[in-house]
């Protein structure tokens, strides 16, 4: 199943952001041990095209608790860099 997390950052975060990033990286680096591909995964950005505002990922698992357990232990979640996390099932067309 193909899941859509949709993060958006708390106001004034960009700082805590910052500090989490190379974590948050590794973190999506090692999906795999939560049984979890991650298909796409980016930064949402401000109109100016650069500043970041939140999180935008396409994830691939066989159940919607280890998509759950993934975002869950995410340093980006654990550390308040997002406000808000939508977490939608997604039919893959193509």
């Amino acid at each position: 199943m193909h899941f859509v997390v949709h993060a958006v950052d708390r106001p004034n975060g960009l700082a805590a952001r910052a500090k989490h990033y190379r974590a948050h990286r590794i973190h999506l680096d090692e999906a795999g041990r939560y049984s979890v591909a991650v298909v796409t995964a980016g930064t949402l950005v401000a109109p100016d095209g650069e500043t970041p505002v939140g999180s935008l990922f396409i994830l691939e698992a066989k159940e919607r608790a280890a998509i759950d357990a993934f975002i869950d232990s995410d340093p980006y979640r654990l550390n308040t860099v997002w406000e808000r996390v939508d977490l939608h099932y997604y039919n893959k067309k193509r």
